[in-house]
């Protein structure tokens, strides 16, 4: 394995994110599109948010937000993060927590829309499901602002904006750093959470895209089903079949790297010598592996969603239009430039 040593000096990936935030649905990729609604009449409650120069106030608006689950530190900084920037500025925000079950997500859609929320904040946990929830929001006159994932719907109809990141840039950014990791190539696992969500098909296409397929070879193709310990286990099985074959392995998320890692450790191999590793999220433990050389990246995929989705609020407030599709910006950390208390 000392061919790894070798190559990873030549990891020096600093890109900039430019590509569009998310995979948009085949149908509405128009450049630069923006859209517009009725809002629900605020005025009774406020003069709502002022302009962005004289100071943000939502100060009488009442924001629900679906929230898809929270079993993992992504989630759980992605709903705080929202909460900390609504609440700042005078606005109300009433979380709904799915648990993982796309029909209570729906459930709970209906329920904020009952509830009388001026905006909807919606984590989608699956590309279908939600549709008809959505659309009844939006006939109501709430703006739908999708977050970190997309469905197959149309804006204008189902939501307003959505905003997320690049995947597919993502799952590019990390087969780049394994393609200069070991030039030669070798043998890859690749740990997905499943096909119902563009979150994982994306960056799963992103990372066979551009991986030198000339020098790589995919061994095993499993389903981590987003969580660690799901991971861990799949990972166990193809050790157990495949171990001395694998040179590298790509998760979806840095949770499931971890769990991947902890099998990789406990039959006998080291990660980051034996067994490359490379991920996203960005979280704190994964940036610290990537410093410690266990994990050779880590592809950031930010849950800091509060700013902009109070600044988009603030724009659908004063009546201006919104782009059908905001990106957040990424980066991807190896052990030349990463960044610790960048992680979450």
């Amino acid at each position: 394995m000392k061919r790894y040593l070798t190559a990873i000096l030549s990891i020096g990936i600093l890109f900039t994110t430019l590509t569009a935030c998310q995979s948009v649905p085949k149908d509405n990729q128009t450049s630069g599109a923006k859209t517009e609604t009725k809002v629900k009449d605020n005025t009774s409650k406020s003069t709502g948010a002022k302009n962005s120069k004289s100071g943000t106030n939502l100060s009488g608006i009442k924001v629900g937000f679906a929230q898809a689950d929270s079993m993992s530190s992504w989630r759980t900084t992605e709903t705080d993060s929202i909460k900390s920037a609504i609440e700042s500025q005078g606005g109300e925000l009433i979380v709904k927590d799915a648990g993982g079950d796309i029909a209570a997500q729906e459930s709970n859609i209906r329920d904020l829309v009952a509830a009388g929320v001026n905006y909807l904040v919606v984590a989608p946990l699956e590309n279908n499901g939600l549709q008809e929830a959505l659309q009844e929001a939006m006939q109501a006159h709430i703006p739908v602002i999708l977050v970190d994932r997309a469905i197959d719907g149309e804006a204008g109809k189902h939501y307003i904006t959505s905003i997320a990141s690049d995947f597919v840039w993502e799952g590019e950014q990390c087969a780049k750093a394994l393609n200069a990791a070991l030039p030669k190539g070798g043998n890859v696992v690749i740990i997905n959470g499943g096909y119902d969500s563009t979150t994982s098909t994306d960056r799963q296409e992103g990372f066979k895209k551009a991986l030198d397929n000339k020098k790589f070879k995919i061994i095993s193709e499993q389903n981590g089903e987003w969580l660690m310990d799901k991971a861990q286990a799949v990972m166990e099985n193809v050790l157990q079949a495949q171990g001395d074959k694998i040179d590298a392995v790509f998760a979806v998320t840095d949770d499931m790297v971890h769990g991947a890692m902890n099998a990789i450790e406990a039959a006998g191999k080291v990660p980051g010598k034996n067994i490359l590793t490379l991920g996203i999220d960005g979280t704190r433990s994964a940036l610290e592996a990537v410093k410690s050389g266990k994990q050779l990246a880590s592809c950031t995929c930010t849950p800091y969603f509060g700013p902009i989705v109070v600044e988009t609020i603030t724009k659908l407030q004063q009546g201006e239009k919104v782009e059908q599709h905001i990106v957040n910006p990424d980066k991807l950390y190896t052990k030349e430039n990463v960044d610790v208390k960048k992680g979450f």
